[in-house]
């Protein structure tokens, strides 16, 4: 992170506390991203905020800012609208950007775009209100894959993955609002969970307790080794005051082959000329 973008967040922080505590007192919404802030406002009357979006600029005049207020906004990847008292939100393409295409990664692409469209999928449920705006972003993501070169049966296997999970495969092709509901809520617990996990992980790692293993993986069912892997872990350090399960954390990666051109290939010697 840049000194700069440090520095303007520790500023940041104090005069956005008072637009936390105002929002707190109305039980509203608050978001920002860098110098990206967005926030509801339920008043009847826009005076009210103008008024103490003012007197936050009239007591900080270094901080510059550009207010736009209005029923919808579009913060980061999020198009979040009030429709007549009722909050709506679903996934922002941006009309610059030319549709159907996949971000550019680095390294093994289809490790990469299959956790890519995961994570899409979850965004997507939990960026769209509505059953119908969340068919309509999952059909998109499924022909972004095949548009791009992937196999239906890629996509078929991820997306249903991703259905499993909960249990819900009839929900792929459900309309029904309520049902859509009860998913959503599911995916927003797990990744409450998530979160939770993560920072339980941090406090590990902080302590030095955090202990990583990366295997090399081809093919064959991974979560079995996984499981017995942590059964036999758990069987020798069971006693061990830092290894045992309540002392430290484990992780396993893994780590796939690498190309048969790569295994065979031979690097050529290198050669000084004498002179």
């Amino acid at each position: 992170m840049a000194l700069t973008e440090t520095l303007a967040n520790i500023y940041l922080f104090i005069w956005q506390k008072k637009i936390l505590k105002e929002i707190d007192q109305n039980i509203e919404f608050f978001g920002r991203y860098k110098d990206q802030i967005f926030f509801t406002w339920n008043k009847s009357s826009a005076l009210p905020l103008e008024k103490f979006l003012q007197d936050i600029r009239e007591n900080h005049a270094n901080v510059r800012f550009q207010m736009l207020i209005g029923t919808s906004v579009q913060f980061l990847k999020a198009y979040i609208e009030n429709q007549q008292g009722q909050l709506y939100t679903r996934v922002f393409h941006d009309p610059t950007i030319q549709r159907y295409t996949l971000p550019y990664v680095v390294g093994h692409s289809r490790l990469a775009y299959s956790d890519w469209l995961l994570s899409a999928l979850i965004r997507a449920v939990c960026y769209c209100s509505t059953v119908d705006e969340f068919q309509q972003e999952r059909i998109y993501l499924e022909l972004t894959c095949l548009i791009n070169g992937y196999s239906l049966l890629f996509v078929e296997t991820h997306v249903k993955h991703f259905f499993n999970y909960f249990h819900a495969q009839t929900m792929r092709y459900s309309r029904h609002q309520s049902t859509y509901d009860k998913f959503r809520r599911q995916w927003f617990n797990f990744t409450a969970q998530q979160q939770e996990l993560s920072e339980q992980l941090q406090k590990f790692d902080d302590n030095d307790r955090l202990v990583q293993f990366s295997y090399i993986y081809d093919f064959g069912p991974k979560c079995r080794f996984n499981r017995d892997f942590r059964r036999l872990w758990s069987e020798y350090f069971k006693k061990h005051p830092i290894l045992s399960e309540e002392g430290s954390k484990m992780i396993l990666t893994s780590k796939h082959f690498h190309s048969l051109n790569n295994l065979l290939a031979v690097q050529k010697r290198s050669y000084t000329i004498q002179q």
